[in-house]
């Protein structure tokens, strides 16, 4: 399976049958506080195709799927679906630690295919699982999870396999810890086979960069 990162929380995860998963495909330049303002040669758009789109909730810079071409399915979440031989399902999470008084709820989103299973937290940033969120993870090998104060504990109780950071990730002190390979690339392969017996933390170089 290919994991290609784009930037914020947007990846091409490509299986070995060939299907094409985007997740949260973004707006060139987002503005939270009004409509998307044009295009930006900076960060252009997800303009490439895809079988399956995956969006973990509607903010622009995650749910822009206008742009992505071929005639693909949407997964927003809910009920769980299997869309060409790949299966999908989502938990519910906090945007921060306030629900719904905070930025609002999204989905942590599950992506299974190839004997591997995916968990793309979306925008997560809760301080912890509740136990009740926990106990409908199950296993996970390869966690996509935006990097902040609750990037910790949420590590220490999913236990993956391998970890990719997004979102504004940056390289940080706890990201040393975790077994960490900064690459220059913004492409990555991994099979059940190749995953590492330890956790292993690869930094991804994005694909789409944008000027902070």
């Amino acid at each position: 399976m290919k994991f290609k990162w784009y930037n914020t929380s947007s990846w091409k995860i490509t299986t070995s049958t060939g299907i094409r998963i985007i997740t949260d495909p973004f707006f060139a330049k987002y503005v939270p506080e009004g409509p998307p303002p044009p295009g930006s040669q900076n960060r252009p758009g997800v303009d490439e195709e895809a079988d399956i789109v995956a969006i973990t909730h509607p903010h622009f810079d995650h749910s822009y799927a206008y742009d992505v071409k071929g005639l693909f399915q949407l997964y927003t979440g809910g009920k769980p679906a299997e869309i060409k031989g790949v299966r999908l399902s989502s938990i519910e999470c906090w945007h921060d630690n306030y629900g719904d008084f905070g930025r609002g709820i999204g989905s942590a989103i599950s992506i299974v295919a190839d004997g591997l299973c995916i968990r793309h937290m979306g925008d997560y940033g809760q301080s912890h699982l509740t136990e009740e969120q926990l106990a409908l993870f199950g296993k996970v090998d390869i966690l996509l999870t935006p990097w902040g104060d609750w990037t910790r504990a949420l590590i220490e109780q999913l236990k993956p396999k391998v970890v990719l950071p997004m979102h504004h990730a940056h390289a940080d002190d706890y990201m040393r810890t975790l077994n960490l390979s900064t690459l220059d690339v913004s492409e990555i392969e991994f099979t059940a086979e190749t995953l590492p017996s330890q956790l292993k933390t690869f930094m991804l170089k994005p694909s789409r960069p944008v000027d902070e």
